[in-house]
């Protein structure tokens, strides 16, 4: 049987790692940081690295929302999700895991892309009813 993406990179271990190098890149952004506020860390890195363990062939850990519905509060534009897709593909080279391996994972984001990005504020909606639309607009 051949080993699961989850396996190639290392478990846990290695998802973590590229977690740890991308949310210093997200969290010090000029722009994407403001999607985050009031966000404490070690839940956005918990739940990243757990989505993503199921999702590379890893432990179905994830108890948390599906894609759509844990974002559609936030105004994701296309732009957004491509800057935050670079950020992510500098952190896997950061982290020295191999082309081939990038080349998969970035497949994988890629696959989000219509879950996340709305072309409009209307398709945004709160998770629960008073949960306000974050709009983060971009520094000039």
């Amino acid at each position: 049987m051949a080993d699961t993406l989850f396996d190639d990179l290392g478990g846990m271990p290695g998802i973590a790692k590229v977690h740890t190098i991308l949310y210093d890149k997200l969290l010090s952004h000029p722009w994407l940081k403001g999607f985050f506020k009031g966000v404490p860390r070690p839940h956005l890195e918990g739940q990243q690295n757990e989505f993503m363990a199921g999702l590379f062939g890893g432990p179905k850990i994830y108890g948390g929302r599906p894609p759509a519905t844990a974002h559609g509060h936030m105004f994701i534009t296309e732009e957004i999700f491509l800057t935050r897709h670079i950020l992510l593909e500098q952190s896997l080279n950061e982290a020295k895991v191999r082309p081939d391996l990038i080349e998969r994972w970035l497949k994988h984001d890629m696959g989000m892309q219509n879950a996340l990005v709305k072309k409009s504020i209307s398709e945004c909606e709160g998770r629960y009813k008073n949960e306000a639309v974050i709009v983060v607009e971009k520094p000039r």
